[in-house]
């Protein structure tokens, strides 16, 4: 697994687009290529087009041909380099920042770009809480009248939770919801949090379902110091999720709201592990499906 850290490290290991190819050829066939259409294994290159073709039924592949990179025509590094800047920045860099600093030719690139590895950052679902989790739920949106908190209308209803040892945090998961009903609520802990698991939230009465499958603490705050917060880690990273937003993206978005979830999740989830991340992110996108421009903004 690479190690990059440092602009030093991914310069000594992508010094060209050669580099940077072959890791892309490597990764992607570690046992060699096969074709994506049969399965076959034979297969030969064509230099001029960078692309191998299949003895069996002929089909011709890129390095690209099936990942988030599909159909960009960027060159391998400045991909690679996309990346790494998304990665290495603890607080992540806005589309018009990874435009300037990849000189790439329009805002439009540099956004479709980002949500492309975006999507390579969808949680597996593989690691439920397991430890002792905090729950609640968020109102993501500019200010705007009307009611506040739960019911407002015109902003994104978000639900957040966290591992909680009642010192440390441990990962956190996030999803946008429809409502603050039982439904909603009930679809996203069971899904994120082990059964069994010690779930603390507030009294609100759509968490009663909790009982059934959780050891549920419903708690209350009986004073309004900071200091006395009852469910102090999951309200720290609401507080974080909506001063990233601020400030790496000067808004409060509600289209796509997801997206931007997905990568502070991913971020969050491996900051004790920063020097893999590049190469965590960079096999997945691998591995995940392109999405297009149309599909992005319709």
């Amino acid at each position: 697994m690479l190690n990059v850290v440092s602009i030093a490290d991914f310069l000594d290991k992508f010094p060209t687009e050669d580099a940077c190819y072959r890791h892309l050829v490597e990764t992607r066939w570690p046992d060699g290529f096969h074709c994506p259409r049969c399965g076959h294994s034979g297969a030969y290159f064509i230099p001029s087009r960078r692309q191998f073709q299949c003895i069996a039924c002929k089909k011709q592949t890129s390095v690209t041909a099936g990942t988030v990179f599909h159909r960009l025509r960027l060159p391998i590094r400045t991909l690679f380099w996309a990346v790494y800047l998304i990665t290495s920045s603890k607080k992540g860099i806005s589309a018009m920042e990874l435009q300037r600093k990849l000189n790439l030719g329009s805002y439009k690139t540099a956004w479709l770009l980002y949500h492309k590895i975006r999507a390579a950052m969808v949680s597996s679902g593989e690691f439920p809480l397991s430890k002792e989790v905090e729950v609640d739920e968020t109102y993501v949106g500019g200010r705007r009248p009307g009611k506040r908190g739960r019911g407002a209308e015109g902003k994104s209803l978000v639900v957040a939770a966290v591992e909680t040892d009642g010192r440390s945090m441990g990962r956190t998961y996030l999803t946008t919801i429809d409502d603050a009903s039982t439904d909603s609520l009930s679809g996203f802990v069971t899904y994120r949090v082990a059964p069994g698991t010690k779930v603390r939230t507030d009294a609100f009465k759509s968490y009663r379902f909790l009982t059934e499958s959780f050891f549920h603490v419903p708690v209350t705050r009986k004073t309004t110091s900071p200091d006395d917060d009852p469910l102090p880690k999951v309200h720290m990273i609401i507080a974080n999720l909506k001063m990233w937003l601020l400030g790496t993206y000067n808004c409060l978005p509600s289209k796509h709201l997801q997206k931007y979830l997905d990568e502070f999740i991913f971020r969050f989830n491996r900051r004790w592990n920063l020097g893999y991340i590049f190469d965590k992110l960079l096999n997945r996108c691998i591995v995940t499906p392109t999405c297009t421009y149309a599909e992005l903004t319709a």
